[in-house]
């Protein structure tokens, strides 16, 4: 399916993901990719923003905390770790990959 034929509401979690990557993501000395399904997604975002929400983000809706803290992960991977390799967003979160970042 195309980007044209896609009914807008299909991906909500996906096309959050993407518009919060192009606010801010870090940048690579590389390409990043990502492999990552709208169901994982969307049971990841949940169980974090359900987890941290009263604590870090207490006038956000579940989601959006869930997106935050997810994206801390995500920023903090980056940061620290090769990611040379493509990363997986699993119904967990971010797995962290084992070999550290060279600088």
């Amino acid at each position: 399916m195309s980007e044209v034929d896609r009914p807008a509401a299909a991906t909500p979690f996906l096309d959050e993901l993407v518009r919060r990557l192009r606010l801010d993501a870090p940048t690579t000395d590389h390409p990043l990719t990502l492999y990552v399904h709208e169901g994982p997604l969307r049971a990841a975002v949940t169980a974090l923003g359900e987890d941290c929400r009263d604590a870090l983000w207490p006038d956000s809706t579940v989601e959006a905390a869930g997106f935050n803290l997810l994206l801390v992960h995500l920023y903090e991977v980056l940061a620290t770790r090769d990611t040379s390799e493509p990363l997986r967003i699993t119904g967990a979160g971010v797995p962290w990959p084992t070999t550290p970042r060279e600088d």
